[in-house]
């Protein structure tokens, strides 16, 4: 036979745990793996970084688009991307994506300069499954996106 305070104790735990499960689902929102390799002008893009923004939904408040996802470029080109933990991905759905390179002179790899092809930001849609991506990006025209596999 369970004490009228065990009854409370125990509805007071299983209430404070539904809580904290809810507030957490309300600001994390589902991710998908994102790597890939960028070049510019044929050449890989040898440091810097990248940032998936993701787009605001027509109508809706642009605080609630989300988290961005970032991650660096190496040697070789390649990245990850990062939004709630190492390697985790990017949030579903639409990107603007902006691409970073340290500022030569400034120890402290300051961003400065930006790589934004044609003058113009690149658009990718993050899909569920496991986003492989080949950026080609020139410094006159438009940047072509191509998913591996």
């Amino acid at each position: 036979m369970m004490l009228p305070n065990t009854k409370f104790a125990i509805s007071a735990i299983l209430l404070a745990a539904g809580l904290i499960g809810c507030g957490r689902a309300s600001y994390m929102k589902e991710v998908a793996p994102v790597a890939g390799t960028i070049q510019l002008d044929g050449e890989p893009v040898t440091e810097g970084y990248v940032l998936f923004t993701p787009d605001v939904q027509s109508g809706s408040d642009p605080l609630s688009s989300g988290k961005s996802a970032t991650g660096n470029i190496d040697r070789e080109g390649k990245f990850q991307l990062s939004t709630y933990g190492d390697n985790d991905g990017a949030l579903i759905g639409p990107h603007t994506v902006t691409f970073f390179r340290p500022d030569p002179e400034d120890d402290d790899m300051f961003v400065k300069n930006r790589y934004i092809p044609g003058g113009k930001s690149v658009r990718i849609e993050v899909e569920p499954e496991m986003n492989q991506l080949e950026i080609h990006l020139h410094k006159r025209g438009a940047a072509e996106i191509t998913r591996g596999s």
